[in-house]
């Protein structure tokens, strides 16, 4: 658990950047239990914020390295190729899409169940 809690604030550390309504959603769906019950039970091994926070991290890592091999690229590195920039580009950008997409769905899952009468 405690593992899992700092690797969470690791992510939140790492999107001060980003709207506020990012961040507080990012705590909600780390603990969406205790917001109900004001308990803090342990989540599953493959709870959605165990897999959200993965997905962010893979974000991350893909950018980092496509940014990386855009400066080795610029600065004229003979081990840095075109076609691997290119590549580890298009898999950040994909990966970016992907998710924006998946937060797009839950977003609009969210707004459904909202929505419903009781």
């Amino acid at each position: 658990m405690e593992m899992q809690m700092d690797r969470i604030h690791d992510v939140l550390a790492s999107s001060q950047g980003q709207p506020a309504g990012m961040a507080r959603a990012a705590q909600m769906l780390a603990r969406p239990d205790s917001l109900a019950q004001g308990a803090s039970p342990a989540p599953a091994a493959g709870a959605f914020s165990n897999v959200l926070v993965e997905a962010i991290q893979s974000v991350q890592r893909a950018q980092g390295e496509a940014s990386a091999l855009q400066k080795a690229y610029q600065q004229g590195d003979p081990e840095v190729g075109l076609e691997t920039t290119m590549i580890a580009m298009n898999k950040a950008s994909l990966s970016f899409q992907m998710l924006a997409q998946a937060r797009n769905r839950v977003i609009a899952a969210y707004n459904e169940v909202m929505n419903m009468q009781v």
